[in-house]
């Protein structure tokens, strides 16, 4: 009999709710009794998972010490206070939250990339995953690391439901008055979203760089173990519900060999390749990314200023894939080999 884990699953509720059940329920985790867990607020709601109504306890009031693992998707704030109440109760947390991802004393891990990571830790402890973008970028790029990749600019096009439920409904509302002849409101956002751009994600420091194109070059150098890695980044959010986007730029220690590369991609796991000169031969994050497991790469192309310059279009289902999925693939680890 295969081993298993009581687990408990910190907030269900929102954006993440029924892609949790979905992903749960198309694939086979090592969970003994699952437990969903949210705030009080917006407890007491039931979800159902595998043919049961499962209820949905009062994190203010849930026991840790009844489960060997917790997963937090819940804000960074929540993450903050209670995953250490439950590391202290015995019980190992994954944070899918970010709010641990710049601690160094914590391993930051993608599924199928890093797993050395969590070798030669204590548990109960906290392994923290890493935001969408950067698990799209580390797959795609692990997928040609034979090149040896030295540098990176990476420009990414973001989905509203990369920020939150608010940008969501906003973006959703400006449309709909946008359609209707009236002037859009910007409510949670900061400018018209509906047909536009937006080519900052928040505040910028000293030198110009969001908090979100910040930490997404540090988790990259952290993941690649390349402290010193030339990485420039641009967040940039686009009018789509649901889905990433990524243009990335690799600077290699050798010349590129497009077929090659292509041929490396398709043999690596958690990526899928879409490029071919027929109309309509490139992934989307509609198209093809929405609701699949894998990330998509196409517009494979040698950079024409650099030989050893390797450009690429990579897509994913950020919600799905990039939270969801990678959290209870690094669950799915942590029971098997070190509970």
């Amino acid at each position: 009999m295969s081993k298993t884990c009581d687990v408990a699953i910190v907030g269900v509720t929102g954006m993440i709710g029924d892609v949790l059940i979905n992903v749960l329920e198309d694939h086979e985790f090592p969970i003994g009794r699952l437990y969903l867990v949210d705030e009080e607020a917006s407890a007491g709601g039931r979800l159902m998972y595998k043919g049961q109504s499962l209820r949905v306890e009062p994190l203010e009031r849930f026991d840790f010490s009844s489960v060997r693992v917790a997963v937090f998707f819940c804000a960074e704030s929540v993450t903050a206070a209670w995953a250490p109440r439950a590391v202290e109760a015995g019980c190992s947390v994954i944070d899918g939250s970010g709010h641990f991802r710049a601690d160094t004393s914590v391993p930051l891990m993608v599924a199928g990339a890093n797993p050395h990571v969590l070798e030669g830790r204590s548990w109960p402890g906290i392994v923290a995953c890493p935001d969408s973008q950067v698990v799209q970028t580390v797959l795609a790029l692990r997928a040609v690391a034979g090149s040896g990749v030295e540098a990176l600019s990476i420009a990414t096009y973001q989905s509203m439901s990369t920020r939150d439920l608010d940008a969501v409904e906003g973006l959703a509302l400006q449309t709909g008055r946008l359609l209707n002849g009236q002037p859009p409101e910007t409510g949670a956002l900061e400018k018209q979203a509906a047909f536009n751009l937006i080519p900052r994600t928040g505040d910028v420091d000293e030198l110009g760089y969001t908090r979100d194109e910040v930490r997404l070059a540090d988790d990259l150098r952290r993941i690649f173990e390349a402290p010193h890695m030339p990485i420039s980044v641009t967040c940039v959010l686009v009018p789509v519900f649901y889905g990433n986007a990524a243009v990335v730029h690799a600077k290699t220690t050798e010349l590129v060999d497009v077929k090659r590369l292509a041929g490396l991609i398709r043999k690596a796991p958690g990526v899928k390749l879409l490029d071919k000169p027929a109309p309509g031969g490139y992934p989307t994050p509609v198209s093809e990314a929405t609701g699949s497991d894998s990330v998509w790469i196409g517009r494979l192309r040698q950079d024409l200023l650099d030989p050893a310059g390797l450009n690429m279009w990579i897509v994913s289902d950020n919600l799905r894939k990039g939270v969801v999925l990678n959290s209870l693939q690094t669950l799915d680890l942590l029971i098997k080999d070190y509970l």
